[in-house]
């Protein structure tokens, strides 16, 4: 009985509604810090490699097939971790599991600073990728349980803002160490991040939210307290609960239901969408410092500071995405971003001066990322509540899935000695996605996320034809 009446006083609902009814706080927003590090961190650590790769290729006497071996690495074990440690999260916590993910790939970074041979990298680049690939999801999660409904908006847009922070972070800090104290240093800089996952660790503590569905109320009760929740707002939010109707029970939803084609559109399109934006972006990102000093025969400091500034471009654009989106649409940033990202990419083919070089590689990187951007906040609102989570989650590993084969690709194609197919495949790539993201996305701004559901089920309906009666 008594554990009947602690789960009555406090279920993962009643929990919900008093984070709900939270203002900010200090401790909410140093909770929100700590996820976005984990971002920041992790695009460091994964992006590290490209402002390696030049000086590596030269260390290990590497051809272009195998470099893009080495890029490919952590890309794949970055897909491989992100089912892996999503499924051990929803079983041993969020917080424990986020510092675990950023304990691994620290530490295995840190061992890719002692590779003695190429394929040890790959195995470190592997190993290391199984641990950037939890940290996103797992600290998403973490800071969204957290956050007051009226906040996690803002906090969804504002994680991956870090995201281009750490790619720019680690140009710059390949353009510092690289020349002067070599490549194998840069990786030791990355180890770093161990310390936030021991402050993670002993500071944060774990989702209430997961407590509470665990029957592990006592230990949600010291959650919410850190947070300024004690029981006196439990009985404000179990009062506001009991005016309200119970709300309709979902249906798990199962992979099937995503080819239903009350779907189809918002799968062709999202699916497809992640793939050719990802199959360019991360060929880009991870290939572009060993092209400029490899292919364009630019000295490697000068390469390091081109790329920085490239960098910067990127953070630049996912700042304008954050305040477009809201201002003009999802749809036309993602058009807009994608089109003119895939113009820049083909420019590259005319480009015969360093500074042309540079500067169609910055417009490429600030106006695919302002895309980069809207299709992250556009594919979860297109999908209804039932398979939010697995058409979400399904579009990602699709860009994951690009993320892996397009270093291997391009290493191919710089093989042949034709960097113009490098860069019209970018191109083509990118105008794949944003002539699908105009056929097919419709505009969500300002709707209620029920509502984008009624549009696209009856969009979807109209696109196909009226069946005869019998």
């Amino acid at each position: 009985m008594a554990n009947e009446a602690a789960a009555e006083t406090l279920s993962p609902q009643i929990v919900a509604e008093a984070i709900d009814l939270l203002p900010l706080t200090k401790r909410l927003g140093f909770i929100t810090s700590a996820g976005a590090m984990g971002y920041f961190c992790d695009s460091f650590d994964i992006v590290v490699i490209a402002y390696a790769m030049p000086s590596i290729a030269l260390a290990f006497h590497l051809a272009p097939a195998q470099l893009g071996l080495i890029g490919s690495a952590g890309l794949a074990g970055m897909a491989v971790g992100s089912w892996i440690w999503g499924w051990v999260a929803d079983r041993w916590g969020r917080a424990a599991v986020f510092a675990s993910t950023v304990l691994m790939f620290s530490l295995f970074t840190g061992v890719a600073a002692l590779s003695y041979s190429a394929g040890f990298l790959i195995g470190a680049r592997f190993l290391t990728g199984l641990g950037l690939g939890g940290t996103i999801p797992v600290s998403q999660a973490l800071v969204t349980e957290y956050s007051p409904a009226a906040l996690r908006g803002r906090v969804g847009g504002l994680l991956p803002l870090s995201w281009p922070a750490g790619i720019f972070a680690a140009a710059g800090v390949g353009l510092l160490v690289v020349p002067t104290l070599g490549w194998r240093w840069l990786f030791v800089v990355g180890a770093f991040p161990a310390i936030l996952a021991y402050v993670v660790r002993r500071v944060v503590p774990e989702s209430p939210r997961w407590l509470a569905s665990k029957n592990r109320f006592e230990e949600a009760r010291k959650s919410l307290r850190y947070i300024g929740i004690g029981e006196e707002e439990l009985k404000r939010a179990k009062a506001a609960l009991a005016t309200r109707p119970v709300p309709p029970i979902v249906e798990e939803a199962r992979f099937s239901d995503l080819f239903t084609p009350e779907y189809a559109r918002r799968v062709i399109h999202t699916w497809s969408m992640w793939f050719f934006s990802s199959l360019s972006g991360w060929a880009f990102v991870v290939w572009l410092p060993s092209i400029y000093a490899g292919i364009y025969h630019i000295a490697l400091t000068r390469t390091l500071f081109y790329t920085f500034i490239v960098a910067g471009a990127s953070v630049l654009g996912r700042f304008m995405a954050f305040e477009l989106v809201d201002r003009i649409g999802r749809k036309p940033v993602m058009v807009g971003g994608f089109l003119l990202g895939g113009i820049a990419a083909w420019l590259f083919t005319a480009a015969t001066t360093q500074w042309a070089l540079v500067s169609v590689a910055v417009l490429y990187a600030f106006f695919g990322d302002q895309g980069a951007l809207a299709m992250t906040v556009y594919t979860p609102e297109v999908y209804p509540l039932k398979i939010r989570g697995l058409g979400t989650a399904w579009a990602m590993a699709l860009g994951r899935i690009a993320g892996v084969v397009s270093p291997l690709i391009v290493g191919l194609l710089v093989g042949t000695g034709k960097i113009s197919l490098v860069w019209w495949s970018m191109g083509t790539s990118m105008m794949i996605a944003a002539v699908l993201s105009l056929w097919l996305a419709f505009e969500t701004k300002g709707l209620n996320l029920e509502r984008v559901s009624e549009i696209s089920k009856a969009r979807e309906g109209a696109a196909r034809p009226a069946q005869r009666p019998a």
